[in-house]
């Protein structure tokens, strides 16, 4: 009998279409510039190059570029005015659900024509369409007997929100206020013909939280979801919802057992490719009041003054944290005690509001010893220890996500061959800062901004040598 060498096929297994392929992998359905008279959009796919979407915590509204060869001359046959919008959808495969965004182009910078004369290189900026519709709009109202929240409320439902605007701009998602944290005690506040996110942010300022009237740190900002105003110190207490780690030595980036499967997408996701540690410029803190500060309150009218200390060790136990010990030495520092390195004169006016029977509401700055000094403070600490990070591509992060960072240290091993932590680097950190980079070529990364405000080992209390005697940092420069 002759023998049968007919080869069977390579088996291979099955595809999920919506699997982590491979490196950096990222779903990008579209990216369409939509006009009134095309509301369908025309797709610029085959012209772009990088599309960057940026979020940071400091900032009312997210906003990106996109970079491209351009050889249809999109800007002159659409034409591009200034009025268009970008619709951009993208995910994540096996991580979260498909995420649209949709933005103004607010910007097209210089076009460069190519060599061959028949392309030309430009970058397109666009933003969040809310950010134009504050800039079409003024909040001159007056608030009386209300919460801060309660205001911000007001004005981003009136003078913000899309849905009340009958444009292209009331079909987007992601433009709710998600959170609207409380705020303690009432105000009587006049709003004098404003834009609404400078009234928002002027708001943020004073005001301070229901649950401890200390913590003065509150932000409005936008993220893929949607608009948050809430304290940086609520997202202390959140659960750390990824941990990164750099300076492993095995670490699988995109490693597959077979070029069908996909990626291990938590062993991909963890690791830290790029790294850089932020310094601290201590004169630029002191500036600011990070550590202390000094407030007069002047009452015009009664002629009369009180003086109110802030000392950063002092309040640090009585407030939310995210690591356990402060980022000062407790005993040997010169910051904390010198509150006159920072001063503030704030002026009230008794019975202003002609309510001499009501000591709510008859000052004109209420609550302003809470808020003044420690607002200023508590942003300056958490902006003064800070990394930079680069990730694999994740559509879920968000700005405001407690994540924790283990950095190894950089002196090596010891003598048994073990390896040792950067303290100084290592710990939880809340993200302020994500810029979203997706890649015709490379695919999707993750450049984050990680702060934090203390340290998971406390600072030694050191001591300096003058002429052999050991003496403490404060005694010698006192």
């Amino acid at each position: 009998m002759a023998k049968n060498n007919t080869q069977q096929p390579f088996s291979t297994p099955a595809v999920d279409p919506n699997a982590y392929l491979r490196q950096d992998d990222v779903r990008l359905q579209d990216i369409s510039i939509v006009t009134q008279s095309n509301p369908e959009g025309v797709s610029i796919m085959n012209q772009y190059a990088i599309c960057q979407i940026s979020e940071d915590i400091f900032q009312n509204n997210i906003s990106g570029i996109i970079s491209g060869i351009d050889a249809s001359s999109v800007v002159t046959n659409l034409p591009l005015t200034g009025q268009e919008y970008v619709l951009l959808s993208f995910h994540t495969p096996s991580t979260g659900k498909e995420i649209e965004l949709f933005f103004i182009i607010d910007k097209i910078t210089d076009r460069i024509p190519l060599k061959n004369k028949q392309s030309q290189i430009y970058d397109i900026h666009f933003i969040c369409p809310t950010f134009t519709i504050g800039l079409f709009s003024s909040v001159n109202k007056s608030y009386n007997n209300q919460t801060i929240s309660n205001i911000v409320d007001d004005i981003y439902t009136n003078f913000i929100n899309p849905s009340s605007y009958d444009t292209v701009e009331s079909s987007e998602n992601g433009k709710q206020l998600i959170t609207n944290e409380n705020t303690n005690g009432e105000q009587n506040i006049i709003i004098p013909n404003w834009q609404p996110f400078l009234a928002i942010n002027w708001l943020a300022k004073r005001a301070a939280s229901t649950s401890n009237p200390k913590i003065a740190n509150y932000v409005f900002y936008q993220d893929l979801s949607g608009f948050h105003f809430c304290s940086l110190s609520s997202f202390f207490q959140k659960n750390v919802v990824k941990t990164y780690t750099y300076g492993v030595d095995n670490a699988n980036d995109f490693i597959r057992d077979h070029p069908n499967l996909e990626v291990n997408v938590e062993s991909s996701f963890t690791h830290i490719r790029k790294l850089i540690i932020s310094g601290f410029d201590r004169s630029r803190e002191i500036y600011r009041g990070t550590y202390a500060s000094s407030m007069l309150v002047h009452d015009i009218v009664n002629k009369s003054y009180t003086v109110q200390n802030y000392n950063y060790l002092k309040e640090f136990s009585e407030l939310p944290s995210l690591n356990p010990s402060p980022i000062l030495p407790q005993k040997a520092n010169i910051f904390s005690t010198k509150p006159s390195s920072k001063e503030y004169f704030v002026p009230t006016h008794t019975n202003m509001y002609g309510v001499p029977n009501d000591v709510k509401f008859n000052s004109g700055n209420e609550g302003v010893e809470n808020w003044m000094q420690r607002h200023d403070a508590q942003i300056s600490q958490l902006l003064s220890n800070s990394i930079e990070i680069l990730v694999a591509g994740d559509s879920t992060r968000r700005v405001g996500d407690k994540i924790s960072a283990i950095i190894n240290s950089f002196e090596g091993t010891d003598e048994n061959g073990r390896g040792k932590l950067d303290y100084s680097a290592t710990g939880n950190y809340i993200v302020t800062k994500i810029t979203h980079n997706i890649s015709k070529t490379k695919g999707h990364t993750l450049l984050m901004k990680l702060c934090k405000e203390s340290n998971v080992e406390p600072t030694p209390d050191y001591t300096i040598f003058d002429s052999g005697n050991a003496s403490s940092v404060e005694s010698v420069l006192s």
